[in-house]
C-alpha cells in the first residue's frame, strides 16, 4: 500500500535506528567480510541498550546479510527492519558456521520480536536447508512480521516452541518450504509444536504461500484462542495432512481467502490414519474440537484443483478429491453462514507456479522411493521465478475477484492489479502505518501518509475479526492523514482491555497494525 512511516508523535521516547551495513552485490568487495555483520552489530549493541532498549536495527536495501550465527534476544525487544526505499529488500542468507558446517536458525527468539522489509533466504550453497528460519522459544513473547518473504527451509519458515504466544503475520510471502527430493518433506507455513500448549492469537492477513511440501498451517495438539485468517492465498500445497489444520481453536475466522491445489497428492484409505480428524478424511480447512464458548467464522473463501491435477487423480487408482472442510468445520458455523463457507471457481493466476504434477506422478508410481523430482518453482538454483515475479492476479470478472462483500478480490490484495502499484509488488518495499500512543487508555491516533488522492477507509477490529467501529470512510488527499479512536466516546460497546486491530484499505491496497487497550 501506498503509505509511508512517519514519525511517532507525543512524548514518548524516541526510537534508536542501529544501521547494519551489508555485503552489496554490485560492489567488488568480498562478501566474507560482511559474515554475521549483523550477529555482530546486536551483539556490540548490548552496552548501549542498557541505556535506550527501544532500538531498530535497519538492513540496507539491495544488500545481503549472511548469519552463519543464531541470534537471541533474550532480554530485548529484537526490531529488525529494511530500510523503505524503492529498491530490493535486504536478504538474509546462510553463511558456513566456525565449524564449516550449516544448519542453524537464523533467529531464536526469546522475547518479543518485530521483522519488516526482509528476505530471509534459506538455501545454503552446498543445497542443503535450515530446520526453520525463526524459532520462537519464550513463553507469552509477542512476534509481528510485515512484508518479509522466506523462501527455501527443511521444515517451516516460523516455528513456535513456547506458550500463550502472540503472531501477526501481515503482507508476507512464504513459499518452497520443505525438503523438495522427498516425499512429506514437512514444508509448512507455521509449525506448532508440542511446546506450544496455547496459543493466545495467531493473526495472518494479505500473505501468500506456494509450494509447501505438507501443509499450510500444522497443529496437531495447540489451543488456539484466537485465529484470524483474512486474504490469504495458497498455492500447490502437495502432502498428505491437510491444509489449513485448525485443530483446538477457540475463535476462529478463515474468510476471503484462495485455496488452490491444496493437498495436490488427493485422499487415498492409506493415508488416512495419519489424519487427527474424527470424520478421518482430509480436507483443506479442519476443526478438532467445537468448544461451546467458541465462536467460528468461515465464509467466502475459494476453493480449487486445477485442471491439471484431476486429471491426475483420475488416473491413478483409488485416488480421490480432498474435502473442501471437514465435518466439524460444518457442525461449527451458523446456519446462515454454512452455504457461504466457500465456493469453487477455477483460476489463472497471472504468473505462477505451475501445479507439481511430475511429484504426484512419482509418488504414486513408488511410494518408498528416496528422491522425488524438484517440487520448487522459484529459488537460488536459476530455474523458475524468483519471489518478486510471482503474481496471483486473475482475471476482474472473475467472481473471485468480487466475491468479498466489499467488492474486493479474495486472496493476497498485494498482488492484485489495482490493488498496489506494479513497482511496488514482490520484493519492492511497502511502507507502514503508525498508531500513537500505544498502548493507550481512552485514544489512539492513527496516522498515514498517502502519496496521491485516494478513496480509504479505516476500520478497527477485535480478536475474533469483528468489526468494533468504522472510523473514516471516504476520499482523502495526498500527504500526511490521521484518524483517532476514542473508545469512551466512539468505541461503541467496547470496554475491555485488550488486543484490537486497525485496517487501513484503499484502492492501491491494505495495511493493518494493533492497537493494545489498556486500563
Amino acid at each position: 500500500m501506498a503509505i509511508m512511516l512517519c514519525s511517532v508523535m507525543g512524548s514518548m521516547a524516541a526510537t534508536r535506528v542501529v544501521s547494519v551495513k551489508g555485503w552489496d552485490p554490485a560492489s567488488t568487495e568480498d562478501p566474507s567480510l560482511y559474515y554475521n555483520s549483523l550477529y555482530d552489530a546486536i551483539e556490540k549493541d548490548s552496552t548501549e541498550r542498557k541505556a535506550n532498549n527501544d532500538v531498530v536495527y535497519e538492513l540496507d536495501q539491495n544488500c545481503i546479510y549472511y548469519m552463519g550465527k543464531i541470534i537471541k534476544n533474550y532480554d530485548f525487544h529484537l526490531k529488525l527492519r529494511g530500510k523503505v526505499t524503492d529498491g530490493l529488500l535486504p536478504e538474509i542468507q546462510v553463511c558456513a558456521k566456525a565449524d564449516g558446517t550449516y544448519g542453524n536458525d537464523y533467529i531464536q527468539a526469546f522475547n518479543d520480536v518485530t521483522l519488516e522489509n526482509i528476505a530471509f533466504n534459506a538455501y545454503t550453497p552446498d543445497g542443503g536447508y535450515l530446520n526453520w528460519e525463526f524459532e520462537i522459544g519464550k513463553n507469552r513473547s509477542v512476534v509481528r512480521i510485515n512484508n518479509c518473504t522466506f523462501d527455501g527451509d527443511r521444515n517451516a519458515p516460523i516455528c513456535a516452541k513456547a506458550d500463550s504466544l502472540s503472531i501477526f503475520i501481515t503482507n508476507c510471502t512464504m513459499g518452497n518450504n520443505g525438503y523438495r527430493y522427498s516425499f512429506g518433506g514437512n514444508g509448512r507455513m507455521i509449525d506448532l509444536r508440542p511446546e506450544a500448549k496455547t496459543l493466545d492469537t495467531l493473526w495472518i492477513e494479505n500473505t501468500t504461500t506456494y509450494n509447501l511440501t505438507d501443509r499450510i498451517i500444522r497443529n496437531m495438539a495447540t489451543v488456539i484462542n484466537n485465529l484470524y485468517i483474512d486474504h490469504l492465498t495458497a498455492v500447490n500445497t502437495l502432502g498428505r495432512h491437510g491444509g489449513i489444520q485448525m485443530g483446538k481453536t477457540i475463535n476462529g475466522t478463515i474468510k476471503n481467502s484462495l485455496f488452490s491445489n491444496v493437498i495436490m497428492l488427493g485422499h487415498t484409505q492409506a493415508h488416512t490414519a495419519e489424519q487427527t480428524q474424527p470424520d478421518k478424511h482430509f480436507a483443506v480447512i479442519s476443526l478438532d474440537t467445537i468448544y461451546p464458548e467458541g465462536s467460528y467464522v468461515i465464509e467466502n473463501n475459494n476453493i480449487y484443483w486445477d485442471d491439471e491435477v484431476e486429471a491426475i487423480w483420475a488416473s491413478i487408482d483409488s485416488v480421490e478429491a480432498p474435502n473442501f472442510v471437514s465435518a466439524l468445520v460444518e457442525e461449527a458455523v451458523d446456519n446462515d453462514m454454512k452455504n457461504k463457507i466457500y465456493f469453487t471457481e477455477k483460476l489463472k493466476l497471472k504468473t505462477f507456479c505451475s501445479p507439481q504434477i511430475a511429484y504426484v506422478q512419482e509418488y504414486y508410481a513408488n511410494p518408498k522411493a528416496s528422491a522425488y523430482s524438484d517440487a520448487w518453482c522459484v529459488g537460488s538454483d536459476g530455474t523458475g521465478y524468483f519471489p518478486d515475479e510471482l503474481d496471483a492476479a486473475y482475471s476482474e470478472t472473475s467472481k473471485s475477484y468480487t466475491a468479498a462483500e466489499s467488492g474486493m478480490p479474495v486472496g493476497n490484495l498485494n498482488y492484485f492489479p489495482n490493488a498496489v502499484p506494479a513497482g511496488l509488488k514482490g520484493l519492492k518495499s511497502r511502507n507502514n502505518s503508525k498508531a500513537y500512543p500505544n498502548p493507550f487508555s481512552a485514544a489512539v491516533n492513527i496516522q498515514f501518509e498517502l502519496k496521491s488522492k485516494d478513496f480509504v477507509t479505516v476500520s478497527v477490529f477485535d480478536l475474533n475479526g469483528r468489526e468494533v467501529k468504522t472510523l473514516h470512510s471516504g476520499t482523502m488527499n495526498s500527504g500526511l492523514n490521521s484518524v483517532s479512536w476514542n473508545r469512551e466516546t466512539n468505541a461503541g460497546a467496547v470496554s475491555e482491555a485488550g488486543m484490537y486491530f486497525y485496517k487501513i484499505q484503499s484502492t492501491s491496497g491494505v495495511e493493518t497494525g494493533n492497537l493494545i487497550l489498556v486500563k
